[in-house]
């Protein structure tokens, strides 16, 4: 399912300004194919400004999201692989951002599940983090 999803959604770029920009730059495939809004990308944001970074889910990784509401049209899934990470408050640095748009509350749980089975897997988040190539990095996942 996650390939799938990925499908078309998967950049590499040199760095970005900072951990904002990161996520904007992670959720253009996703607001080009009007999967996500605008003002979905300003909410994921203002949610991290809020309740922290609870996005970063394992070492290097994170994955905004936000409520479904908040402009989401149709379940979506992109990855921004950073060759330079990007640092929040915390110094945690991060270089790989999985954006999750979820059309509502139930749809996105496979998902997830799959997602966790992913972050647990050290060894192929390293390796994607090293991969100079999109077609290195849809043959790791």
């Amino acid at each position: 399912m996650i390939k799938e999803m990925l499908n078309g959604n998967i950049e590499i770029l040199d760095g970005a300004k900072d951990w904002k920009d990161a996520i904007k730059l992670a959720s253009t495939p996703l607001i080009k194919a009007k999967k996500i809004e605008e003002r979905y990308v300003d909410s994921m944001i203002e949610n991290i400004k809020r309740f922290g970074e609870y996005i970063i889910m394992a070492p290097n990784i994170a994955m905004p999201h936000s409520r479904p509401e908040n402009g989401v049209n149709e379940s979506c899934l992109s990855l921004l692989k950073l060759n330079r990470g990007v640092e929040f408050e915390s110094g945690e640095e991060v270089q790989l951002f999985l954006i999750l748009g979820a059309k509502d509350n139930e749809s996105h749980i496979n998902i997830l599940k799959e997602l966790m089975n992913f972050f647990d897997d050290e060894e192929k988040i390293e390796k994607i983090a090293k991969a100079s190539t999109v077609e290195e990095i849809k043959n790791l996942i």
